[in-house]
Protein backbone atom coordinates (compact mmCIF):
# COMPACT_ATOMS: atom_id res chain seq x y z
CA UNK A 1 0.00 0.00 0.00
CA UNK A 2 2.76 2.36 0.80
CA UNK A 3 4.45 1.76 -2.58
CA UNK A 4 1.04 2.04 -4.81
CA UNK A 5 0.24 5.65 -2.82
CA UNK A 6 3.88 7.06 -2.63
CA UNK A 7 4.65 6.14 -6.31
CA UNK A 8 4.82 9.23 -8.28
CA UNK A 9 6.61 10.56 -5.06
CA UNK A 10 9.24 7.57 -5.18
CA UNK A 11 9.72 7.61 -8.58
CA UNK A 12 10.56 10.97 -8.78
CA UNK A 13 12.96 10.21 -5.80
CA UNK A 14 14.36 7.41 -6.94
CA UNK A 15 15.34 9.24 -10.61
CA UNK A 16 17.10 11.89 -8.48
CA UNK A 17 19.42 9.86 -6.39
CA UNK A 18 20.63 8.17 -9.40
CA UNK A 19 24.58 7.85 -9.39
CA UNK A 20 25.69 10.93 -11.27
CA UNK A 21 29.55 10.39 -11.89
CA UNK A 22 32.02 8.04 -10.67
CA UNK A 23 31.35 5.79 -7.67
CA UNK A 24 31.84 7.02 -4.43
CA UNK A 25 32.39 4.93 -1.56
CA UNK A 26 31.40 8.08 1.09
CA UNK A 27 28.88 7.82 3.85
CA UNK A 28 26.43 10.65 1.96
CA UNK A 29 26.84 8.49 -1.28
CA UNK A 30 26.12 5.21 0.47
CA UNK A 31 23.05 6.58 2.21
CA UNK A 32 21.47 8.02 -1.57
CA UNK A 33 22.54 4.09 -2.75
CA UNK A 34 20.72 2.55 -0.01
CA UNK A 35 17.73 4.97 -0.11
CA UNK A 36 17.45 4.75 -4.02
CA UNK A 37 17.26 0.52 -3.82
CA UNK A 38 14.86 1.13 -0.81
CA UNK A 39 12.38 2.93 -2.73
CA UNK A 40 13.29 0.51 -6.20
CA UNK A 41 11.69 -2.22 -3.89
CA UNK A 42 8.76 -0.21 -3.14
CA UNK A 43 8.53 0.44 -6.88
CA UNK A 44 8.89 -2.91 -8.19
CA UNK A 45 6.40 -4.23 -5.82
CA UNK A 46 4.04 -1.27 -6.06
CA UNK A 47 4.61 -1.92 -9.88
CA UNK A 48 3.84 -5.89 -10.24
CA UNK A 49 6.89 -5.73 -13.11
CA UNK A 50 10.52 -6.36 -12.83
CA UNK A 51 11.61 -4.13 -15.59
CA UNK A 52 12.87 -1.01 -13.40
CA UNK A 53 14.78 -3.74 -11.12
CA UNK A 54 16.25 -5.59 -14.52
CA UNK A 55 17.33 -1.93 -15.90
CA UNK A 56 18.81 -1.15 -12.71
CA UNK A 57 20.73 -4.55 -12.72
CA UNK A 58 22.08 -3.93 -16.44
CA UNK A 59 23.08 -0.03 -16.12
CA UNK A 60 24.31 -0.79 -12.38
CA UNK A 61 27.78 0.85 -11.84
CA UNK A 62 28.34 -0.98 -8.82
CA UNK A 63 27.97 -3.88 -6.76
CA UNK A 64 25.39 -2.06 -3.88
CA UNK A 65 22.78 -1.41 -6.83
CA UNK A 66 23.54 -4.48 -8.78
CA UNK A 67 23.14 -6.53 -5.77
CA UNK A 68 20.25 -4.51 -4.66
CA UNK A 69 18.47 -4.85 -8.20
CA UNK A 70 19.17 -9.03 -8.17
CA UNK A 71 17.51 -9.58 -4.39
CA UNK A 72 14.66 -7.26 -5.87
CA UNK A 73 14.52 -9.92 -9.26
CA UNK A 74 14.82 -13.08 -7.32
CA UNK A 75 13.02 -12.36 -3.99
CA UNK A 76 9.82 -10.40 -6.22
CA UNK A 77 10.38 -12.42 -9.54
CA UNK A 78 11.42 -15.34 -9.28
CA UNK A 79 9.84 -17.38 -12.21
CA UNK A 80 10.29 -14.31 -14.54
CA UNK A 81 12.71 -14.17 -17.73
CA UNK A 82 14.35 -11.00 -16.76
CA UNK A 83 14.99 -12.79 -13.43
CA UNK A 84 16.57 -15.86 -15.10
CA UNK A 85 18.55 -13.47 -16.96
CA UNK A 86 19.90 -11.25 -14.21
CA UNK A 87 21.10 -14.49 -12.31
CA UNK A 88 22.95 -15.82 -15.44
CA UNK A 89 24.68 -13.27 -15.97
CA UNK A 90 25.86 -12.15 -12.81
CA UNK A 91 27.08 -15.67 -12.26
CA UNK A 92 29.11 -15.46 -15.53
CA UNK A 93 30.48 -11.98 -14.76
CA UNK A 94 31.52 -12.71 -11.18
CA UNK A 95 32.10 -16.59 -11.17
CA UNK A 96 35.72 -15.83 -10.36
CA UNK A 97 35.02 -13.72 -7.27
CA UNK A 98 34.53 -15.69 -4.70
CA UNK A 99 32.59 -12.99 -2.71
CA UNK A 100 30.68 -12.10 -5.47
CA UNK A 101 29.58 -15.46 -5.93
CA UNK A 102 28.51 -15.66 -2.04
CA UNK A 103 26.32 -12.86 -2.30
CA UNK A 104 24.58 -14.73 -5.42
CA UNK A 105 23.84 -18.10 -3.44
CA UNK A 106 22.64 -15.63 -0.75
CA UNK A 107 20.21 -13.96 -2.77
CA UNK A 108 18.67 -17.25 -3.95
CA UNK A 109 18.73 -18.83 -0.74
CA UNK A 110 17.03 -15.66 0.79
CA UNK A 111 14.28 -15.88 -1.31
CA UNK A 112 10.91 -16.42 0.42
CA UNK A 113 8.19 -19.00 -0.12
CA UNK A 114 8.42 -23.03 0.19
CA UNK A 115 10.04 -23.59 -2.77
CA UNK A 116 13.45 -21.55 -1.78
CA UNK A 117 14.06 -24.64 -0.26
CA UNK A 118 14.50 -26.57 -3.38
CA UNK A 119 16.32 -24.01 -4.86
CA UNK A 120 18.97 -24.38 -2.09
CA UNK A 121 19.05 -28.04 -2.90
CA UNK A 122 19.46 -28.03 -6.10
CA UNK A 123 22.50 -24.92 -5.52
CA UNK A 124 24.21 -27.48 -3.63
CA UNK A 125 24.79 -29.01 -6.83
CA UNK A 126 26.41 -26.23 -8.41
CA UNK A 127 29.91 -26.19 -9.56
CA UNK A 128 30.82 -23.01 -7.24
CA UNK A 129 29.10 -25.03 -4.19
CA UNK A 130 31.48 -26.77 -1.76
CA UNK A 131 31.03 -27.92 1.54
CA UNK A 132 34.73 -27.67 2.15
CA UNK A 133 34.47 -23.81 2.06
CA UNK A 134 32.80 -22.28 5.35
CA UNK A 135 32.09 -19.13 3.41
CA UNK A 136 30.27 -20.54 0.96
CA UNK A 137 27.68 -22.57 3.37
CA UNK A 138 27.11 -19.46 4.81
CA UNK A 139 26.37 -17.83 1.43
CA UNK A 140 23.88 -20.61 1.23
CA UNK A 141 22.50 -22.56 3.96
CA UNK A 142 23.50 -20.30 6.68
CA UNK A 143 21.35 -17.26 4.79
CA UNK A 144 18.80 -20.09 4.08
CA UNK A 145 18.30 -21.21 7.68
CA UNK A 146 18.99 -17.54 9.12
CA UNK A 147 17.63 -14.65 6.78
CA UNK A 148 14.33 -16.83 5.07
CA UNK A 149 11.89 -17.67 7.67
CA UNK A 150 9.32 -18.70 5.41
CA UNK A 151 11.41 -20.78 3.21
CA UNK A 152 13.03 -22.27 6.80
CA UNK A 153 10.71 -23.03 8.52
CA UNK A 154 8.49 -24.82 6.33
CA UNK A 155 5.22 -26.87 7.64
CA UNK A 156 6.73 -29.83 6.40
CA UNK A 157 9.88 -29.26 8.40
CA UNK A 158 12.00 -29.74 5.02
CA UNK A 159 14.04 -26.64 6.02
CA UNK A 160 15.15 -28.03 9.55
CA UNK A 161 15.98 -31.65 7.81
CA UNK A 162 18.19 -30.08 5.27
CA UNK A 163 19.86 -28.08 8.56
CA UNK A 164 20.35 -31.10 10.28
CA UNK A 165 21.68 -32.95 7.11
CA UNK A 166 24.26 -29.89 6.45
CA UNK A 167 25.51 -29.78 10.13
CA UNK A 168 26.00 -33.91 10.58
CA UNK A 169 28.09 -34.11 7.05
CA UNK A 170 30.40 -31.41 7.96
CA UNK A 171 30.48 -31.39 11.89
CA UNK A 172 33.36 -33.99 11.71
CA UNK A 173 35.57 -31.90 9.73
CA UNK A 174 34.55 -28.42 10.91
CA UNK A 175 32.57 -28.39 14.00
CA UNK A 176 33.43 -24.76 14.12
CA UNK A 177 31.15 -23.91 11.18
CA UNK A 178 28.78 -26.66 11.82
CA UNK A 179 28.00 -25.03 15.10
CA UNK A 180 27.94 -21.50 13.90
CA UNK A 181 25.15 -22.87 11.51
CA UNK A 182 22.96 -24.01 14.10
CA UNK A 183 22.88 -20.37 15.62
CA UNK A 184 19.26 -20.56 13.43
CA UNK A 185 18.07 -22.47 15.92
Amino acid sequence: KIGKAFSASFESLYDALGQAGEFQPDAQSAGRRALRNALLDYLAFASGTPERAAKQFSDSTNMTDRIAALAILAHRFASSPETAKALGAFEQRFAHMPLAMDKWFSVQATAPGDGTLSAVQDLQAHKAFTFDNPNRLRALIGSFSTSNPTGFHREDGGGYELLVETVLRIDRQNPQTASRLLTAM
